[in-house]
């Protein structure tokens, strides 16, 4: 049923004239039509009428393509075997990493905050293996990462931390030296085990980005939550217990994984305002120029000019709510490590219990943390979601290949190199503690494992 809002809607992208806006808000959301399609059609008549206008057109185009050769064919092959070579030393030194998944076990006593997280997150910040351009570029090196995952069989929560064995002294360092009565243990990776039958079972996977605004508006973090007080557990309000919960209150034949891919952000961008070769923390940059934008909204019109709207923003200085607060946590987090985060996560069940509360758990599971009106949320977007339409799957094939190559990527871990390079954001320590921490005594999810007591610390004078 269309309603007066759909139809302004549908006038509005097309008065607007807007051609990206028109194929996929229109086109994309109304009728599940791509934008791939839509260039493929453009593509082919353009196509039929210079054929039509040129005879023989295939000939004439291919004795331009080689009279032209000597131009673009050695650049061509450069650019091409550059990106090959790098494509295959980072994928070598990549598959000769040993890898190691580690189950984080809690104890119910667990009283830290998601500040000690914080904490133990910033031991991540590290760039070894890149310091040369001989590391980068003959030896392949690319920047440790690390995924740390939530994963519920049938309803039972487990904690992983995975990463290259090489670095498993520091993660085990970070975690003991802020969380000493938790036990981490070398398990089997339940990713690679894990079989997809497509007959037998449905799956839902999705990735999560931040959405509406760029990276410099964070989510709610636990600030927000106003566990960096260390209230009592009565009091504490925290956003992963919605997420647990959820999770516990799954059927034997369904499972939700989730997982959080981080390595140190080193992105830069050419620095505005200075010289061509000059640069800057594209982390840093970003949010200076975005806190300077909203101190700029309340203070535009030239004090002289008393006959524009909103001249009285430069005489009264109202204290407001969402300016205050969005400023506050964005130079917060501006002062902490940063991180490239990728965030994926998947549903599956059998056929018979797939359905929409599994797969609409999991891709809005993390909307106890999103603030969309004035600063960002975690929001699915790749994998299952475009498939909203019957003509755009016909008989699941695309969605079997992309259940196929989503269970590929998770198995891998990979996200910011060869074979899988996806999208992704620059999040602080302290978006990451919110959305990752040791549960604290306050999450009463039912499906939560943890060990009966936690561990004492043996004597010191212990003979060696």
């Amino acid at each position: 049923m269309i309603t007066t809002v759909d139809i302004r809607t549908i006038l509005g992208h097309l008065i607007k004239l807007d051609f990206h806006d028109v194929i996929d808000s229109l086109g994309g959301n109304y009728w599940g039509i791509s934008r791939c399609l839509v260039l493929s059609i453009m593509f082919w008549g353009l196509l039929g009428i210079l054929w039509n206008m040129i005879p023989n057109l295939p000939m004439f185009a291919f004795g331009w393509l080689l009279g032209m050769a000597p131009v673009w064919l050695p650049i061509v092959m450069i650019i091409t075997a550059w990106k090959i070579w790098i494509w295959y030393v980072q994928s070598t030194y990549i598959f000769k990493r040993d890898v190691v998944l580690l189950e984080v076990k809690m104890p119910r006593d667990i009283t830290r905050s998601p500040r000690a997280m914080e904490n133990a997150l910033s031991k991540l910040w590290i760039d070894s293996g890149v310091t040369t351009f001989l590391n980068r570029l003959w030896q392949g090196g690319v920047l440790p990462y690390f995924s740390f995952e939530i994963a519920s069989f049938g309803g039972e929560i487990h904690f992983y931390i995975w990463c290259w064995r090489n670095w498993r002294p520091n993660v085990e360092a970070m975690m003991y030296a802020y969380y000493p009565e938790v036990e981490m243990v070398e398990v089997e990776d339940y990713a690679s085990k894990y079989r997809f039958d497509p007959n037998k079972q449905d799956a839902f996977p999705t990735d999560w980005r931040y959405e509406p605004r760029n990276d410099a508006y964070p989510i709610r973090t636990y600030v927000e939550f106003e566990l960096d007080k260390d209230p009592k557990e009565e009091f504490k309000i925290d956003p992963l217990s919605e997420v647990l919960e959820r999770m516990s209150n799954l059927k034997p034949s369904e499972q939700m994984w989730i997982q959080i891919i981080i390595t140190l952000c080193k992105d830069v961008r050419r620095k505005k305002g200075g010289a061509w070769y000059e640069t800057e923390s594209r982390y840093e940059g970003l949010i200076k120029e975005e806190v300077d934008k909203l101190i700029k909204e309340t203070s535009t019109q030239d004090p002289g000019d008393r006959h524009a709207s909103d001249a009285w923003k430069t005489y009264a200085r109202v204290p407001r709510y969402r300016y205050t607060e969005t400023v506050k946590a964005m130079e917060r987090n501006m002062g902490k490590h940063p991180f490239n985060v990728g965030m994926r996560g998947i549903y599956i069940s059998d056929a018979k219990d797939f359905g929409a509360p599994g797969y609409t758990a999991i891709r809005w599971i993390w909307r106890p943390v999103g603030n969309p009106q004035f600063m960002n949320q975690l929001r699915p977007r790749r994998w299952g979601n475009p498939f909203d339409w019957p003509w755009q799957d016909f008989n699941n094939i695309r969605w079997n290949l992309t259940v196929r190559r989503f269970l590929d990527c998770y198995r891998r871990r990979s996200h910011f190199y060869s074979p899988w390079i996806m999208p992704h954001n620059m999040m602080s320590t302290e978006v990451l503690a919110t959305i990752w921490h040791p549960p604290s005594a306050a999450v009463g999810a039912p499906g939560l494992a943890r060990i009966p007591a936690k561990k004492g610390e043996p004597p010191a004078n212990l003979p060696k």
